[in-house]
């Protein structure tokens, strides 16, 4: 979660982002009884989703990050990056936060050419102290519903490691199906994993 995409719209776009912060939160309980809460990032957020990105690309393999997290990353690379997602169309980041902590990080990401813009992209990552509560299953409810509300993403994909089979299984509920899969695309400490690729039909 993070790039390097230039930011040129300076005080003015981080203000619109701040004050349109309460109107985006959702709370949600979870199963241990303490409550989630769901909002658009903030440039704030920044320095805390680098780190963020570190810590959970340290407790799994299934992830495309690792305990560097995204090699060559800048705090103002991820000011660029929050601001050019949350002012791109058809497109949609959550923050996950319990406590103030940021637990998780999804989005729903609309392809930038015309002949694929009917596409969002999916990607979500969670912390491990945070699995089994039923985080994932928000999240993925929440992109599923942005994506209809646009009257415009025909079609959601993912990518997932093979052998994540808890992953795979929460995307089949939502109503992924798998539609294909990279023969040895993933190198994990020099092993090689198919990537499995998986589709929502929202028409």
């Amino acid at each position: 979660f993070g790039g390097d995409h230039a930011f040129r719209h300076g005080e003015r776009a981080e203000g619109a982002i701040i004050a349109g912060l309460e109107k985006a939160m959702s709370e949600h309980l979870l199963k241990d009884g303490r409550t989630l809460i769901l909002r658009d990032p903030t440039l704030a957020d920044a320095q805390e989703m680098i780190d963020y990105l570190k810590i959970v690309g340290g407790e799994t393999d299934f992830l495309l990050a690792d305990e560097n997290g995204i090699e060559g990353l800048t705090l103002e690379g991820e000011h660029g990056w929050i601001a050019g997602t949350l002012s791109a169309p058809n497109t949609k980041m959550f923050i996950g936060t319990i406590d103030g902590e940021i637990v998780l990080v999804c989005d729903v990401r609309a392809a930038n050419r015309a002949r694929i813009a009917q596409v969002g992209e999916v990607a979500i990552s969670i912390k491990r102290a945070y699995w089994r509560l039923g985080i994932g299953t928000i999240a993925m409810q929440a992109m599923i519903d942005f994506a209809r509300s646009t009257n415009f993403l025909r079609i959601l994909s993912l990518e997932v490691r093979e052998g994540n089979d808890r992953a795979i299984s929460l995307y089949q509920r939502c109503g992924f199906v798998e539609v294909g899969r990279h023969k040895g695309k993933l190198n994990i400490r020099g092993t090689y994993y198919d990537e499995l690729l998986m589709e929502l039909d929202l028409t």
